[in-house]
């Protein structure tokens, strides 16, 4: 039986919050006083889950293999605007004359963690995309292997890599997102990559990475 991911268990214990914030309202139980215990326990437990995830993420980053610290704009603007969101329901809530202000506490709580473990993941580069054998890892807000075996071909347009897999998604790696000492030694790494990999190239990007493409031959 697989264990529950850290990040499902983090919604589980909002999800009960919550619930026990709208019994609350409608049925007065739990009264105000056990329910503000309930949110404080349960923003403890929010935090401790967040350093948890954070902490197995850099132990795995200390791992003896190639990483490329790598942080897509799409991992940027999906969390500034769930952080955003969070902002502005906290204090919706936070201004109501209701129950509804433990919610709003626990949220902005919630914004706090998750900023500072933003912050951290920065700061020790755990977000990055490592080459292996036969797959790549992309290890962003959610571990995602793609398998040599999973691409059909490789686009390559402004210094992105598109990798076109057989059922239809694409991957795509800006290099550009890159530190700029890691751009060329990544670039090459990749070529010879799916080279090894036996892969298929564009045309369009085997004229762009011709010279690469037969150092890597």
């Amino acid at each position: 039986m697989k264990k529950l991911p850290v990040s499902l268990i983090k919604y589980l214990v909002l999800l009960v919050t919550l619930i026990a914030v709208i019994c609350n309202l409608i049925f007065k139980t739990p009264d105000k006083s056990t329910l503000l215990f309930i949110l404080i326990g349960f923003a403890a437990v929010y935090i401790f889950l967040s350093v948890t995830e954070f902490l197995k993420q850099l132990e795995k980053s200390t791992l003896p293999y190639d990483r490329f610290f790598y942080l897509p704009l799409s991992v940027v603007s999906v969390k500034v605007i769930k952080l955003g969101a969070i902002v502005i329901t906290g204090l919706v809530l936070f201004l109501s004359q209701s129950s509804l202000i433990y919610l709003g506490t626990l949220l902005l709580i919630i914004l706090l963690s998750d900023l500072l473990v933003f912050l951290l993941r920065l700061r020790k580069k755990v977000y990055y995309v490592s080459l292996f054998a036969n797959y790549i890892l992309f290890a962003l807000e959610e571990e995602t292997k793609v398998f040599a075996s999973q691409i059909e071909t490789i686009e390559y347009r402004y210094d992105i890599f598109y990798l076109k897999a057989k059922n239809n998604k694409t991957y795509p790696i800006e290099i550009a997102r890159m530190q700029k000492t890691d751009q060329p030694l990544f670039t090459e790494k990749f070529v010879l990559w799916v080279v090894c990999n036996k892969l298929v190239f564009t045309p369009e990007a085997k004229e762009k990475l011709a010279d690469i493409i037969s150092e890597a031959l």
